[in-house]
C-alpha cells in the first residue's frame, strides 16, 4: 500500500514536470525529448542485441565493442547533436 501511495507521487511529480514543461515550451520540447530517448534506445538496445548474438570468442567481443563505439560516438557527435541543438534553439527562440 505505501509503495503504491510513493509510485503515485513520482508519478505525479514526473508527469506535472511534462505538463509544466509543454505547456511553457510546446511540442518543440516534446521532439526534442523523444530524439534524446530514441538515441538512447536505438543504440544501447542495438548494442545488446547484436553482443548477445556474437560467438562467446573474446576477441571478436571487444572488437565489436570498440567499432562499435567509435560508430555510436560518431554518428551521435557529428548528427544527432547537431540535430537536437537546432531543436533547442527553436525552443529557446520562443
Amino acid at each position: 500500500m505505501v509503495i503504491n501511495f510513493i509510485y503515485l507521487l513520482i508519478f505525479s511529480v514526473v508527469f506535472l514536470c511534462f505538463y509544466i514543461n509543454i505547456k511553457k515550451n510546446g511540442l518543440k520540447w516534446i521532439i526534442k525529448g523523444l530524439l534524446q530517448i530514441g538515441i538512447l534506445v536505438l543504440f544501447i538496445g542495438g548494442f545488446f542485441k547484436i553482443f548477445l548474438t556474437l560467438p562467446p570468442n573474446l576477441y571478436i567481443k571487444i572488437i565489436f565493442l570498440i567499432i562499435y563505439t567509435w560508430c555510436t560516438v560518431g554518428i551521435n557527435v557529428n548528427f544527432m547533436i547537431p540535430l537536437i541543438d537546432l531543436v533547442d534553439q527553436k525552443i529557446v527562440k520562443k
